[in-house]
């Protein structure tokens, strides 16, 4: 299911890993925000991913295999 997401390149999944041991979890936010307006979506990232973070403007969110991708920005 994540490959329906924006997988991010290298360099970005280390920086998401040093800033997600810094910040607290998102996802229930995530979820939230993308259950109005995406329903399909909010259902997906709540099964398919283990934790979220906010950065630049966007939401990423990290698979089992802890691979990040973008699922929602606002810029």
């Amino acid at each position: 299911m994540a490959s329906r997401t924006n997988a991010v390149p290298e360099a970005i999944q280390k920086s998401l890993d040093e800033i997600a041991e810094q910040m607290a979890d998102c996802k229930e936010q995530v979820v939230e925000l993308l259950n109005d307006e995406q329903p399909a979506k909010s259902r997906m990232v709540d099964l398919t991913y283990s934790q979220c973070t906010w950065w630049e403007g966007c939401y990423y969110c990290r698979d089992e295999s802890k691979q990040w991708h973008r699922v929602k920005c606002f810029i």
